[in-house]
């Protein structure tokens, strides 16, 4: 134990010595915490069909960040360490993960989550205040919020511009992803999209966000699959990754109640229900896994 810490356990004479060394013993534990940290964020599907960065939701696999010893030492231009100092962090950081990279479920926003928060918890920052700014520094890196608020602060969410807005009810169905073995970087991903849409496809897809935010409040699983239908961006994705075309038409014609590409793909998300939980796995691309997740809400989090 350091001398620092050690310091803190000296009991002075007083007429409750035990009082006082019960604080003493909490404020050494508080101290230690605040050098030896552990923060986890979660990974997120963003889009969810038609909500093109504007809709993005949380999910319960994760990147994590220590200033202890553990997983990977972060370099210079890790995105970990760019965030963590880009928050004020300083020392040495090392990183973990049971998230699959480059296979859009927010691999980049949930670890410049994770490590920024690390650095506001680490300069004796609140956890309310420091998601805050934690989402700042995030979506500032990621250059847009779909993926950055669920990172941050869990659940699911709405972005306008500079404004965020949690959704206030449970997505109704369960999530599973179909994660195929292959990478697909989301700066590539997003060349392949058009400049300008048709004011058809706007319309098409303001009609569908509507359905997507009706469908959460009222619990209505009967909307969800028109609700994820999109004319945006998925088209061209899905063109350039067969793979993710074929698991969305053989989870919908197993009985899903809607699927989407999770971000700029390659991975699928699909909603099922109990009763055609076991028909959809069995009925996915074997080229690709299954994760069974739920929704995270808690976001980026000391551990």
């Amino acid at each position: 134990m350091s001398s620092s810490i050690s310091g803190f356990l000296h009991v002075e004479l007083s007429s409750d010595p035990n009082r006082i060394h019960q604080v003493e013993a909490r404020r050494a534990v508080s101290a230690y915490a605040q050098v030896v940290t552990k923060v986890r964020a979660p990974g997120s599907s963003a889009n969810l069909g038609p909500g093109f960065d504007v809709l993005g939701i949380a999910l319960t696999r994760y990147a994590w960040v220590s200033d202890e010893p553990g997983g990977d030492s972060c370099g210079p231009k890790h995105i970990a360490r760019v965030a963590y100092e880009r928050a004020g962090g300083t020392g040495d950081l090392w990183f973990g993960f049971d998230l699959e990279p480059g296979r859009g479920l927010g691999f980049s926003a949930a670890a410049r989550a994770a490590a920024a928060m690390l650095a506001y918890i680490q300069a004796g920052i609140g956890s309310a205040e420091a998601q805050r700014r934690a989402y700042e520094v995030v979506a500032g890196l990621e250059g847009h919020g779909d993926n950055a608020a669920p990172a941050v602060f869990g659940g699911m969410h709405v972005i306008a511009g500079d404004k965020n807005h949690r959704i206030k009810a449970e997505f109704p169905g369960r999530f599973l992803c179909w994660v195929p073995d292959l990478v697909v970087p989301t700066e590539k991903s997003r060349l392949q999209l058009p400049t300008t849409v048709s004011r058809a496809d706007a319309i098409h897809n303001l009609g569908r966000v509507g359905l997507m935010i009706a469908a959460v409040y009222e619990g209505d699983l009967s909307l969800l699959r028109r609700a994820t239908e999109d004319r945006l961006h998925q088209p061209q994705r899905l063109a350039a990754i067969p793979q993710a075309s074929a698991a969305i038409d053989a989870a919908l014609d197993a009985g899903a109640v809607a699927a989407w590409l999770s971000g700029s793909g390659p991975t699928i998300a699909v909603v099922v229900e109990d009763d055609t939980l076991d028909q959809v796995v069995a009925a996915m691309p074997p080229q690709g896994k299954i994760l069974h997740l739920d929704v995270d809400t808690k976001g980026a989090i000391e551990i």
